[in-house]
Order: structure tokens, then sequence, then C-alpha cells
């Protein structure tokens, strides 16, 4: 059976994957939407082994930068996309796609606000020496007998090493003022607290600073 016998064009006018099974488009057939077919991926191939299962477009999209020329449509969001791929059997297409899905969402928020760039800036640095950090990580300290003690939002904790860095003249923080009652705290219960003085900086400040008090 060649693509001309199929009951749908294997490919839309804006060259997306149609479902040889309802006429719907997609970047990927995916196994998520082959089970409303109560149908499997194997099946699938072997009713319909001209029709493609994935785009060149998606493969492409896994260069960060092109994503946003794929998913052009303005009332598509991240949600949408990400239910769609949900389940992909394929390991590399979806280590792509979170990887992308990662970008794509931090690329809309930054464009939306400027201060979420700065701190995405920030956080990618800092994985450069902290692999598990985490930005705006809610810490809470709880006692022996399993009590919440006090709890703080930090800038950018490792949860792991249970590393704090702090930023607190930068000008998402109201004011530049270090608690020491809250450093104290935390570090009665194992957290190392770094604190990065000045209102914008570099890389290569937060770097001597994180090595000097390390």
């Amino acid at each position: 059976m060649s693509g001309e016998d199929y009951p749908y064009p294997l490919l839309d006018e804006k060259g997306k994957l149609v479902c040889q099974l309802c006429g719907k488009s997609f970047l990927v057939i995916s196994p998520k939407h082959l089970a409303n077919h109560d149908i499997r991926y194997s099946e699938y191939k072997l009713r319909f082994p001209d029709a493609p299962l994935s785009t060149s477009e998606f493969a492409a999209s896994s260069r960060y930068g092109r994503v946003k020329n794929i998913f052009d449509d303005e009332e598509v969001i991240i949600e949408d996309i990400e239910d769609e791929f949900e389940g992909m059997e394929d390991p590399e297409i979806e280590e792509e796609l979170e990887v992308d899905i990662e970008k794509l969402s931090n690329t809309i928020r930054t464009f939306k606000d400027p201060m979420q760039e700065r701190k995405l800036r920030i956080l990618d640095h800092l994985r450069t020496f902290f692999s598990n950090v985490q930005q705006d990580y809610m810490v809470r300290l709880i006692d022996g007998g399993g009590f919440l003690k006090a709890e703080f939002i930090t800038d950018f904790a490792d949860t792991v090493l249970k590393i704090n860095v702090e930023f607190p003249d930068v000008f998402w923080h109201n004011e530049g003022v270090v608690d020491l009652s809250r450093d104290n705290k935390m570090k009665d219960y194992g957290w190392k607290v770094i604190r990065i003085s000045g209102n914008s900086p570099s890389t290569e400040k937060i770097s001597k600073c994180i090595s000097e008090q390390l």
C-alpha cells in the first residue's frame, strides 16, 4: 500500500504529519494519540508503512533557537506541547524534547520578565559549581520531633550539598539587609550560607566569592 492509497495526505499544507486514522495534524504521531484509536505504534507502522511518524522539522528542533520556528502558532502553549508528547517511546526524541521544552519555557519567561532573565543567567553560572542548585527554593527546617522550626525562601540553593547562595544587594531584594539569625538557623541545620555582595555582580566575582567562602 503506497502513500497515495492512504485515506489522508501524509503531510498537511504546513508540512505537519497527518494521522491516517483521524486526519488530524501533528509534529509527531505519538503513542498517546494512537492510544485514543486503540492501536499500538507497531500496528500503525504495519498498517501505514509509508506514513512518517516524525517530521524533519521536529528532528531539527533539538538545536536551541529553532524551536520557536516550529511552534509558531500563537495559541500553542507549553502545557499543550508537553501533553502532546507525553509517553514518547523514542528515548532520543524524548530527551531532546525535554531539553527543548525547558529552553523554550525559559525563553518565554525571560521575554516576559527581565528580572527572571538575570536570575536564570546567574542560575546557569551557579550550576558550574553546584549541579543540583535551584532558584527560589523553600527551605524548611524541621526539628528532631518533626516540628517546623522555620522556613526561608532562598535565592539559590543546592538541596543535596545544602548550600544556600544569597545576593542581598541585587534588585530583586527589597533591601540589602543580612539576617544573621536566619543564617545561624540554617547553619544549625547543616546549611552553608554564601552571600555575594553587589547589585550586579559579574560571573568572575560570583566565582571568586564562592571559592573564598566554601
